[in-house]
C-alpha cells in the first residue's frame, strides 16, 4: 500500500478548464458554484484522474487499459487529501480521502476489462431538463506539445510520451462535453469508464463525441456513452453517470 499528501489549488482547477476547456463553472466560478449542492468550486473528475495516472507513473505502474472512478464527494482546493493506491486483482486500487477519513474518489485502473455491468432497462421516452435519450454532442481539438507539457506539469506527470497525448488530456474533452455542452453548465460527473484502445499522436485531429444513452428523471441521473477517436479509429471508449440537479445553461445538440 501507498500513501501520498495532496492539496490541489484553485490555480490548478483553472489551467485544467483552460487545457481541456472544460470551463463549467462549479469548477471556476466562485460564485456559481456557492448556489450549487458543493457550495464552492470543486476538481474536475478528469483532473483528479490524471493525478491518480501521474501517481501510478511515478510508481513505474502503467500498461493499464481500463480505469473506473466514481466520484461520491467533493475535492476543494486548500483541504489535504490522502491518495491511497493498493495492489487488486488486475490493477490498482485508488482511494481518494478527506481529512475526516471519508473516500471522496475511488476507483481502479486496471490491466484486464472489468465483468460488464448488468443490464437495465432503459425509458426511450424519459426526459430531464429538455434532455432526451440519442442527443449528441461534439468537439474536434488538436493537441500540440506544448498542450503536452502545460499538462505534464500541472499533474505532475514524469512519463515520456514519446509523442502521443496523455489520455487525460484527450478524456479531458469528454470532460468538456459533459460540463459545458451535454448536458451543459453545473453538471456534476459521478461515475466513469474508460478502455484505452490506441494512441493519440500530437498534432492529429481527436473527435469527441458524447449520447445520452438514460436518463432517469426521478433521481435527476443521466448516462452517457463516449468516444474519442482519430482518423485511425477509436482511442478512447467510456460510459460516464452525472447528477443533473445543478445543470443550466444552452447546449448545442443534435438529436
Amino acid at each position: 500500500m501507498h500513501d501520498v499528501a495532496l492539496v490541489f489549488a484553485q490555480e490548478q482547477f483553472d489551467e485544467f478548464a483552460r487545457l481541456s476547456g472544460d470551463t463549467n463553472p462549479i469548477h471556476v466560478d466562485p460564485a456559481f458554484a456557492a448556489k450549487t449542492r458543493f457550495g464552492r468550486t470543486v476538481a474536475h473528475g478528469m483532473f483528479l484522474f490524471s493525478v491518480m495516472n501521474a501517481e501510478l507513473a511515478r510508481r513505474g505502474l502503467t500498461g493499464f487499459t481500463h480505469q473506473d472512478l466514481m466520484f461520491s464527494g467533493p475535492t476543494y482546493a486548500g483541504e489535504p487529501m490522502t491518495l491511497t493506491l493498493e495492489p487488486c486483482d488486475g490493477g490498482i486500487e485508488e482511494t481518494l480521502r478527506d481529512t475526516a477519513g471519508e473516500t471522496v474518489t475511488d476507483g481502479r485502473a486496471m490491466r484486464v476489462p472489468p465483468p460488464p455491468p448488468d443490464e437495465v432497462v432503459i425509458d426511450p421516452q424519459a426526459t430531464i431538463k429538455g434532455l432526451e435519450v440519442g442527443m449528441t454532442a461534439t468537439r474536434r481539438r488538436s493537441f500540440t506539445r506544448s498542450d503536452v507539457d502545460s499538462f505534464c506539469a500541472l499533474v505532475d506527470d514524469p512519463t515520456d510520451y514519446e509523442g502521443r497525448v496523455p489520455v487525460g488530456l484527450i478524456g479531458g474533452l469528454i470532460s468538456a462535453i459533459l460540463g459545458v455542452d451535454l448536458p451543459g453548465r453545473g453538471t456534476n460527473w459521478l461515475k466513469q469508464h474508460y478502455a484505452f484502445l490506441a494512441g493519440v499522436p500530437i498534432d492529429a485531429e481527436v473527435v469527441a463525441t458524447v449520447m445520452t444513452s438514460r436518463i432517469r428523471p426521478n433521481k435527476q441521473l443521466v448516462n452517457l456513452s463516449s468516444v474519442c477517436e482519430t482518423s485511425e479509429g477509436p482511442a478512447i471508449v467510456g460510459e460516464s453517470l452525472v447528477l443533473v440537479r445543478d445543470a443550466g445553461g444552452s447546449r448545442d445538440v443534435a438529436g
